[in-house]
């Protein structure tokens, strides 16, 4: 019987062509072959599984074969199949987090001396490289500043910024990229094939994705999917086998979010818990869930997603049901909660309650859009009917399908239209004789204004109301703008409004009872001509005196008048 080998091991690449994901590494080193410009010390950096000492040990190879082929080893000479077998005296592998002394070092340093036994140059592989303390690091320096001739080191590391300067200034680095889920599901397409196995794309990417990166943790996977699945592997075996969650899964999630529909949700939750999923686990999927519908609905193409071609086409049918405010909003909610579910007691409740807010957040309105469609409204709403886009959403609790490109036409002169139609254009003086009606109507009163109480006076194009309090001067100051829409509205007229503050006065006769005048204004242009009277004169009324000291009023006749 075989012995059984593992993938990673069995098809681990031979030759610098077969080392997937690192073209820009291996080209460089092979250019360094043929000119013989071959470094003595280089440092290979990079995530776990990407091929670092994999490169190692082929440069190795290439620099002692006795046979080589466009800078490649030959892979059939003593030398070659020497280091192959692990035999070889002139290629020495070094585990960094095992021989990370002083006294390690200074023994590598008494052997790199002698030279090599059969090839060209004796070389060091040092495995996790940063493992080595400062002083085992320091006793390396003066050998790595100025080696021998036929030594050579590669420094291989996953963590390369505890790697001290003083070694990486004296190294060539060469950083090895993440694997693309393309270059993984590639190899372990080819692999199957050489091996006889039938797999389906879906499969395929969920292994790539399940590696993180890492071509070793993905074969390492599919050897434990064969395990399960035998020759024939399909997804939802797969699945199981990997206790993972399938995409449909968050999907429904979705789906239920969209309808509102909270029976479903606790339903889907109830999955959850049969199944043994981890709620961490799940959200950070459904957070990557609506990434992905982002992503297709601002891009508009699914091919950026790592994920099969018929997820590719579900996500971008799906994405077409949320506006891209909602989406982004939901992305944020779910990162919130997946990070308060790290402290909660209970973190069932707070999944439910994660997934329920979900489903009833409010939806978000494109400020552009209304603004654009208000002043479409305002240039020719007033005169002629106008149309209303129907892509404005509409403001209603819960998410909301995202508008269809379709647009319905609304007559500005209806009710529910955004302007209603000018009522009487006035001049300012006009305006200002029918302040009672104005304050009054409804368009004041719905917009939470109660101007009865306030002294009004007209200066030019400037209404200036006197307040009594400073609470409703500060609400008026705010509101100001709003004052004028409403005049501009109704009666087709500019006009600004002044806040004051009435000034107070000592009160002289506190038994007096607070009367409001009904009519509480006067124009100040008008009053030019008239005379102003004070509290110091004789022939005042008692309730007119009253006015003057209490209320800061100021009693204007004319002068042929009579009291």
């Amino acid at each position: 019987m075989n012995e059984f080998v593992v993938t990673a091991r069995k098809w681990r690449p031979l030759f610098f062509k077969d080392v997937v994901g690192q073209e820009h590494i291996t080209q460089t080193l092979k250019n360094a072959v043929l000119k013989n410009r071959i470094h003595h010390a280089y440092l290979f950096s990079g995530p776990r599984g990407v091929g670092k000492t994999t490169t190692a040990r082929i440069l190795s190879r290439s620099i002692n074969c006795l046979n080589p082929q466009d800078a490649e080893p030959c892979n059939d000479c003593d030398n070659c199949r020497a280091v192959m077998e692990g035999r070889s005296m002139d290629v020495i592998e070094i585990d960094g987090a095992s021989n990370n002394s002083v006294d390690d070092i200074r023994k590598l340093r008494e052997n790199s001396k002698y030279p090599p036994s059969n090839g060209r140059y004796k070389m060091y592989i040092i495995d996790e490289v940063h493992m080595l303390s400062n002083a085992a690091f320091n006793a390396l320096l003066k050998t790595l500043e100025e080696p021998p001739p036929h030594l050579m080191f590669v420094f291989a590391t996953t963590e390369v910024h505890k790697v001290l300067p003083t070694i990486t200034s004296r190294c060539q680095r060469f950083d090895f990229r993440r694997m693309e889920i393309e270059d993984i599901t590639g190899q372990l397409a080819y692999i199957a094939e050489k091996e006889g196995i039938t797999i389906d794309e879906e499969s395929l990417v969920t292994i790539a994705k399940k590696g993180d990166g890492s071509m070793r943790d993905s074969q390492s996977i599919f050897d434990q999917v064969i395990s399960f699945c035998g020759k024939n592997i399909i997804y939802s075996e797969l699945a199981d086998a990997l206790h993972l969650i399938d995409e449909e899964f968050f999907f429904s999630i979705t789906n239920a979010v969209k309808t509102k529909d909270t029976a479903a949700i606790f339903e889907l939750v109830g999955q959850v818990v049969r199944k043994g999923y981890d709620f961490q686990e799940t959200l950070q999927g459904l957070l990557e869930h609506l990434r992905n519908l982002t992503a297709v609905k601002v891009t508009g193409d699914s091919s950026i997603l790592e994920t099969s071609s018929q997820m590719r086409a579900k996500y971008l049918t799906n994405s077409a049901d949320f506006a891209k405010l909602d989406l982004i909003r939901m992305m944020n909610h779910i990162a919130q909660a997946e990070q308060s579910l790290k402290f909660t007691p209970q973190p069932r409740i707070r999944f439910e309650l994660a997934l329920l807010q979900l489903a009833h957040i409010d939806s978000t309105v494109d400020i552009a859009e209304l603004i654009s469609e208000l002043k479409v409204v305002k240039k020719t709403g007033l005169k002629n009917t106008g149309t209303l886009n129907a892509n404005v959403p509409t403001l209603s609790a819960g998410i909301i399908a995202a508008p269809k490109s379709t647009s319905k036409t609304t007559s500005v002169n209806e009710p529910n239209s955004v302007y209603k139609k000018i009522q009487k254009k006035l001049t300012p003086d006009q305006f200002f004789k029918v302040w009672d009606e104005f304050i009054a109507s409804e368009e004041v009163t719905k917009s939470g204004f109660r101007l009865e109480n306030c002294f009004v006076e007209l200066d030019g194009r400037t209404i200036i109301l006197t307040c009594n309090t400073d609470f409703e001067k500060s609400y008026l100051d705010s509101r100001s703008s709003r004052l004028q829409e409403i005049v501009e509205e109704m009666y087709d007229l500019f006009i600004k409004f002044e806040i004051k503050l009435k000034k107070t006065a000592p009160a002289t006769n506190t038994g007096t009872p607070i009367i409001n005048p009904k009519n509480n204004y006067v124009s100040i242009e008008s009053s030019k001509e008239k005379r102003k009277i004070n509290s110091l004169d004789p022939n005042l009324h008692p309730v007119e005196k009253m006015l003057i000291e209490d209320f800061g009023a100021e009693l204007l006749m004319d002068n042929s008048s009579e009291r």
